[in-house]
């Protein structure tokens, strides 16, 4: 279990009693010793004689009657010594983990998949049950017990019973010093106080107050649906009702604004799966994270266990469990772990103290989440967002010419060496060689000082001229923009002199902070009325004078923002900051912009751009990453997906390490057959971004880089109306565009491990090869279905090896 304190204790540890060392002279304490006798006899004998005479005078003296006065004695008070607690020290545990992967495909012989051939039946692997737990008449409730809708299993422990044959255990942490633990259905010892404050009418409440008189409110409430028969039940009671397919429990936990509260819900062994949380440097499909107890907030992906720059407190598993943490950008200050040390928890916490969370005008620690119970994984997904509606549905779809038509954008092919006359050449390329777009995308290096939206003379000496000739050949013009403002800009003079920037805590000097692009720079106040409409109308003031369509929206995430910090609208959690971007940015621009934060925003109808991608094959930020990726992404509620450029970023740097550094001016382009591979990956996401032109590899006897682009871009263009239905389905269901093959049965287990295949709605399976060799294996899932690669109908499940030529992608079409 996770030594995290629930509360910090009021008390302090006692002072030890000072010893006093005394020097003494034996013969003076000797002649001391005998004055000091000779003066008690006498007084003893003075003493006598008076008790005598007082005696003889108290027997002949009239007896009064007088009330007998009792003396009062005052009790001696000892003072409480609270031991000092030493906290525990959980040994760090490398994570051993290995993503499950097919047979090695030798690249030597690699056979053809004849359409004659038999398919190998793979046996279907039932997920393992988990026993349940039947409940009993709810006791009467004792101060030492909680019990709420138990699965009471007759000894001293009980289990919280979450219904449907689910049980976990929601452990409560009051007194981590005593190694005390508190959980629904234990009985807990460290409780000084316990009564109940709920009615017939309100979700069960318990007030609880430590030992260490620290007080506490926690609320359970208990809701049964039927997605059968579409119904909802409030109860505290079990779900006995027989149509009951889906139970959700919330807890809510109430504390003083120096409090810690953690809880920790076991993820359910080795056996179980779980997906969730957010981008991830080494992405996998399911989870293979181990995360040390953290602050969930956004960041640029600098270290390999933070979430990056989207990411959602929202876990299910393949048991049919979903966790939703309820999630407020301005007034949450949510940590989290994943699996510590592979201690198999996940654990949830509010705290303010030793974090970069602030106090704005919070007068309670909150802490809310709630545990979901569906009959399988699909099930309970889905059953969530039907019921509980975790996060807003989109509330219209992107431009539609982004799903129909590539992006192309001139940072990997140029870095920050653009100019008017090679962005010249790159749009004549483009047609010339037979391509269409949606917008050519001017990324950095366009202008002289960061912060000033204007165009570099030198490079770009007639800007004018360069995007009305895009818009001839067919293209919109976005630019690359951001919300950084460099010291030696003329935007950071004006934003300090308008207090528009993010202002340090003592609200005296701008929050400096330093970025990609510059070491000092300013970041600037969205919450702050005034500094976001200065900011966007100086944007389209830009976009008016040069005809420009829309913008790349760059940076928002917390790790910008200084720790020592001061919003115009205070907010606890830095990611509030990229939130009020993000939604600002929809409002003053439209919906032809694209982002890559995404913080609990799902209901803006813009693109979502993954983080920079490494050129490199595997799961170190590489292609392998991709599909998770966007899984990720549909899962957490945004199925605007757009993929990283194809082929990487081509940075200098493709160790996989973090935090090496890149040189943004340097290139190391992928190989040609690991760009084709790309591609292939890339062609059935809701949007495809070029910047690695397919020219820049030259046509050999055996590939034709050109070519294959061309060709798999038309077999696109046959499935564009299928990706913008799916879009506007989105905004009904908050169903993902691209799918896990689980999607369809969340009993098949074998579907549970694939990440290197998805689903685009509910009939069409891609599944690309990702590497260098020349094919690999395929999961059929149950079903018939119609393999458009070898012009055959196929059955699952099984498991199949297939030859996948560098100009193609196998796609199949479910039957039935």
């Amino acid at each position: 279990m996770y030594p995290f304190k629930l509360s910090q204790s009021a008390h302090q540890p006692g002072a030890k009693n000072a010893a006093t060392k005394m020097t003494i002279e034996p013969d003076k304490f000797r002649r001391k010793t005998i004055l000091s006798y000779k003066i008690t006899a006498v007084l003893l004998a003075l003493g006598l004689l008076i008790t005598a005479g007082m005696s003889a005078w108290y027997v002949l003296k009239p007896k009064p009657t007088l009330p007998t006065v009792e003396p009062t004695v005052v009790p001696t008070v000892e003072p409480t010594v609270v031991p000092t607690v030493e906290p525990t020290v959980v040994p760090t545990v490398e994570p051993t983990a290995e993503p499950t992967e097919f047979p090695t495909v030798e690249p030597t012989e690699v056979p053809t998949v004849e359409p004659t051939v038999e398919p190998t039946e793979v046996p279907t692997v039932e997920p393992t049950v988990v026993p349940t737990v039947e409940p009993t008449e709810a006791p009467t409730l004792e101060p030492t017990e909680v019990r709420l809708n138990l699965g009471f299993n007759g000894s001293d422990d009980a289990v919280f019973h979450l219904g449907l044959g689910k049980q976990t255990n929601l452990t409560f942490r009051l007194n981590d010093g005593e190694r005390t633990l508190l959980s629904l259905g234990r009985s807990f010892s460290p409780i000084g106080k316990f009564s109940a404050c709920g009615s017939a009418t309100e979700p069960l409440c318990y007030q609880l107050e430590t030992t260490s008189q620290e007080r506490y409110t926690v609320k359970l409430a208990h809701e049964v649906y039927s997605t059968r028969t579409n119904t909802t039940t409030t109860t505290k009671g079990t779900d006995s009702d027989g149509d009951a397919d889906f139970v959700c429990t919330t807890v809510s936990w109430t504390g003083d604004l120096e409090s810690d509260v953690t809880d920790c819900l076991d993820l359910g062994g080795n056996r179980t799966r779980w997906f969730g949380g957010g981008e991830l440097r080494e992405q996998h499909w399911p989870m293979q994270l181990q995360q040390p107890m953290t602050q969930f907030v956004s960041s640029g992906l600098q270290v390999k266990t933070d979430y990056g720059s989207l990411l959602e407190p929202y876990w299910i598993s393949t048991d049919g469990i979903a966790v939703i943490v309820e999630y407020d950008a301005k007034n949450q200050p949510l940590h989290t772990s994943w699996n510590n040390s592979g201690d198999g928890q996940l654990c949830i916490s509010a705290r303010f103290r030793d974090s970069s969370y602030v106090y704005a005008d919070q007068t309670s620690l909150k802490l809310k989440y709630s545990v979901c119970v569906g009959s399988d994984i699909a099930h309970v997904h889905q059953s969530v967002l039907q019921y509980r509606n975790p996060w807003p549905k989109p509330s219209g779809i992107p431009a539609e010419t982004i799903f129909e038509k590539p992006i192309w954008s001139t940072w990997v092919s140029f870095k920050k060496q653009i100019t008017q006359d090679k962005l010249v050449d790159f749009i004549n390329d483009i047609v010339d060689k037979g391509f269409n777009g949606s917008h050519i995308e001017i990324d950095d290096g366009y202008h002289v000082k960061y912060g000033d939206f204007s165009f570099n003379n030198v490079s770009f000496p007639r800007p004018k001229d360069v995007i009305n000739l895009a818009k001839q050949r067919g293209f919109t013009v976005t630019v690359w923009v951001y919300h950084f403002l460099n010291h030696d800009s003329q935007a950071f003079m004006e934003a300090v002199d308008e207090k528009f920037l993010v202002w340090d805590k003592g609200g005296k000097t701008p929050a400096i902070t330093s970025w990609w692009d510059g070491k000092i720079a300013g970041l600037l106040d969205f919450t702050n009325p005034n500094a976001s409409d200065w900011f966007f109308n100086r944007l389209k003031a830009f976009q008016n004078e040069y005809g420009i369509e829309s913008f790349k929206f760059d940076g928002g995430e917390s790790n910008w923002t200084p720790d020592s910090r001061q919003f115009f609208q205070q907010s606890v959690n830095p990611d509030y900051l990229g939130k009020v971007y993000s939604h600002l940015a929809n409002d003053a621009i439209g919906n032809a912009l694209e982002v890559r934060i995404g913080l609990h925003t799902q209901e803006l109808p813009v693109f979502v751009r993954m983080l920079d991608k490494d050129s490199v094959p595997g799961y170190d930020n590489g292609l392998k990453t991709m599909i998770p990726t966007a899984l990720v992404f549909g899962l957490l509620g945004y199925p605007f997906i757009l993929p990283d450029m194809i082929g990487g970023n081509a940075y200098r740097n493709t160790s996989g390490d973090a935090n090496a550094g890149v040189h943004l001016e340097g290139s190391s382009f992928p190989s040609e057959k690991l760009y084709l591979r790309w591609l292939a990956a890339t062609i059935f996401m809701p949007s495809v971004q070029f910047s690695i032109t397919p020219w820049h590899y030259p046509a050999t006897n055996e590939l034709d880089p050109t070519a294959v682009a061309l060709k798999l871009l038309k077999k696109r263009e046959a499935y564009t109306d299928l990706f913008v239905n799916l879009a506007k389905e989105s905004m009904v269901t908050g169903y993902p565009i691209i799918r896990p093959l689980w999607w369809m049965n969340g009993t098949d287990a074998m579907s549970w491990t694939i990440d290197d295949q998805f689903l685009v709605g509910d009939t069409i399976m891609i599944a690309p090869a990702l590497d260098e060799s020349s094919g690999r294996y395929i999961y059929i899932p149950p079903g018939t279905w119609s393999d458009e690669l070898l012009k055959r109908n196929v059955t699952g499940p099984q498991n199949q090896f297939y030859a996948v030529p560098f100009d193609d992608v196998p796609v199949f079409r479910r039957l039935f």
